[in-house]
């Protein structure tokens, strides 16, 4: 008998041994899968549930307004200090990403609304520290979508800069004429159609991920994943509605800053209201 041991079996490899990690995965599966996270919504919800939503905020909005201008008032007050520093540094190529980027962080103000909105849906007291409330129950899901939306900002502010770098160079037009030179001169139609085709993208997906994610993180003890795939399901199930409820938004917003921002004192606590109706009206009860 031989004193070596016995010899080693061979283990036949399968085929997808030497796959990539995850290409045995079923894109089918996986996309259903992720179309099942979270709470159920409601599909083909008609665009007139727009006006719904805004005859709604408003009515929150009248039924407590100190707490609502008072974040409206934080919004103007935000707003004249970054025109401020644009006009004191004289730097024109922040224009254009700080007005998409307000869009991205209004969400977070909103916070104290979508609180308010939920306390007078439960006939509760409506006070300043609705923001503080809303944070506290569920500080760090809404703590890391922020810092999602920061992200997503911190993003645009880098590509609109390279956007402005590549167009006119290290050469900037003075502010005082720069809308002219950038926006309506034939020569820079390109930059136009390139700049506002990125924005629109990022501010799209931006828009997805926030539309009713962060009423539901104050309203649900969930986590911010599931809340922004929940509203991007939602977004993605009405896209005609969505689609004019972010247009609206848009242009409420435009036409609230043209007088020295002083129209976002009432505009936007309304729409943060009407935004907490829009998640009830898109997603099924907890």
């Amino acid at each position: 008998m031989s004193g070596h041991g016995p010899l080693p079996v061979a283990i036949p490899l399968r085929a997808d041994d030497d796959m990539p990690v995850g290409s045995a995965v079923d894109p089918i599966s996986a996309t259903a899968e992720l179309g099942a996270t979270g709470p159920a919504i409601r599909r083909s919800v008609p665009p007139t549930a727009i006006l719904r939503w805004l005859s709604a905020g408003l009515a929150d909005f009248a039924r407590a307004p100190l707490p609502s201008l008072a974040i409206g008032l934080i919004s103007t007050l935000v707003s004249w200090a970054l025109v401020g520093a644009m006009v004191a540094t004289d730097y024109a190529v922040l224009i254009l990403p700080l007005t998409a980027g307000f869009m991205f962080a209004a969400p977070l103000l909103a916070v104290g609304l979508y609180e308010g909105s939920r306390r007078h849906a439960r006939n509760e007291p409506v006070a300043l520290g609705a923001t503080r409330a809303a944070l506290q129950r569920n500080a760090s899901q809404i703590a890391f979508m922020g810092a999602l939306l920061m992200l997503f900002l911190y993003g645009w502010l880098r590509i609109a800069t390279m956007l402005f770098a590549l167009f006119f160079g290290l050469e900037l037009p003075p502010l005082g004429n720069f809308f002219t030179t950038a926006f309506l001169a034939r020569e820079n139609l390109d930059f136009v159609l390139v700049g506002t085709g990125v924005g629109a993208v990022m501010a799209a997906i931006v828009f997805g991920l926030s539309a009713i994610s962060l009423p539901m993180l104050v309203d649900r003890p969930m986590d911010a994943i599931t809340a922004a795939i929940t509203s991007m399901r939602a977004c993605c199930a009405n896209p005609v509605t969505m689609a004019l409820w972010a247009a609206t938004i848009v242009a409420l917003t435009l036409a609230a800053a043209v007088p020295a921002f002083l129209g976002f004192i009432v505009v936007l606590p309304i729409l943060g209201h009407a935004t907490w109706h829009a998640y009830r009206d898109l997603v099924d009860p907890a």
